[in-house]
């Protein structure tokens, strides 16, 4: 059977061309990018119908919706009838231009965008505007202008799904115009297929088996805080982190608490190192703690460059060592980073440190 498909599959890609009927709306509840949601029916069909009449022109296809935007916009094809086929939706009878049918048969154009309205009252189209080829629609799971044998708007799920597509597909094949074309009985089988279709020198490739890709359910993707795209692989390995954090008791909220504390601890070392080396006044206390908690490394950098704004003689700090006692850590961090060794800091213990 699957060899079947194939050929099918392959005498309708060397006949295909714009469709004379396509499939404008999908019966049942439709989706837009936004998330607006609308319904088609038979009435729907009715209402556009009446507007159509009294407006008494064709409706007509454009490209990328030219024609709203009150620019030139030749025509890429015109809506001859519009019927309503149950389970299905709205068909389309469409003239198409020349150049739009060269467009769709080449796959340049592979969808399209209808201009409607939608009725507030209860969410059915009412108007029809009019349809443009675009590549880029912004109706959900919409079917293509050229769709497959037997394939209906893609993942589109109506009220009841149907049984058949319409029989004017504009030049696809099913089984029974196969045999037909084939010069065969009407109960041939797939082998008596096979080898008509042989005699004629067609190719058929051998059908591929689909790659399957293990599904993990989305509830576990969301729990574990992980992208749709993530694998299997980075799902064990987030259920291993989550029993390691639980082996060694530390909450994701005592972490953060922790690196807090530290943060404040390495900030205030810093900003005493500042101002005992004057590169701080007491007036910038609160705007340097505030800076080295929020970036440290570019605090420290800050201190090396800036000038002295206090000279360190000047500075009375509570508990201040005698002069010629060693530099406490902090004036030693500072020291350090302006190239001042400890023994200079011990003979020169009132010193002022400054920039040139």
């Amino acid at each position: 059977m699957k060899d079947l498909l194939n050929i099918i599959a392959k005498i309708n890609r060397q006949a295909e061309k714009a469709p004379e009927w396509m499939l404008l709306f999908a019966a049942g509840w439709g989706t837009l990018a936004d998330g607006t949601r609308y319904l088609v029916d038979a009435s729907s069909l009715d209402m556009i119908k009446e507007i159509i009449t009294r407006r008494g022109n064709d409706l007509h296809f454009d490209y990328e919706h030219a024609s709203l935007e009150k620019k030139p916009s030749p025509a890429a094809g015109w809506i001859k009838e519009l019927k309503w086929e149950p389970d299905t939706g709205i068909m389309a009878r469409v003239e198409w231009t020349d150049r739009a049918a060269d467009f769709i048969a080449a796959r340049e154009y592979r969808y399209f965008s209808p201009v409607f309205a939608i009725r507030k009252t209860d969410s059915r189209v009412c108007y029809l505007d009019s349809v443009a080829l675009t590549n880029r629609p912004k109706t959900t799971n919409l079917q293509p202008i050229l769709a497959r044998l037997g394939a209906g708007p893609e993942n589109h799920q109506p009220d009841k799904q149907p049984d058949k597509q319409p029989d004017k597909q504009g030049g696809l094949m099913d089984r029974k115009r196969l045999i037909a074309a084939l010069g065969l009985a009407e109960d041939a089988t797939d082998t008596d297929i096979l080898l008509a279709v042989a005699k004629l020198g067609i190719d058929v490739p051998e059908e591929k088996e689909p790659e399957t890709r293990e599904v993990i359910p989305k509830t576990v993707i969301a729990a574990l805080d992980l992208a749709e795209t993530d694998n299997e692989t980075v799902v064990v390995a987030s259920i291993h982190a989550l029993k390691q954090a639980g082996q060694t008791g530390v909450t994701p909220e005592a972490f953060a608490s922790l690196q807090a504390k530290i943060a404040e601890r390495d900030a205030t070392d810093a900003v005493n190192a500042a101002m005992a080396a004057g590169k701080v006044a007491p007036a910038q206390k609160d705007w340097a703690m505030q800076y080295a908690k929020d970036n440290l490394e570019g605090f420290n950098l800050y201190v090396a460059k800036a000038p002295v704004v206090v000279p360190v003689d000047k500075l009375k700090i509570k508990n201040d060592p005698p002069a010629n006692a060693a530099a406490d850590d902090a004036v030693l961090a500072v020291a350090k980073l302006m190239d001042v060794s400890e023994d200079d800091l011990k003979k020169y213990g009132g010193m002022t440190l400054a920039t040139g």
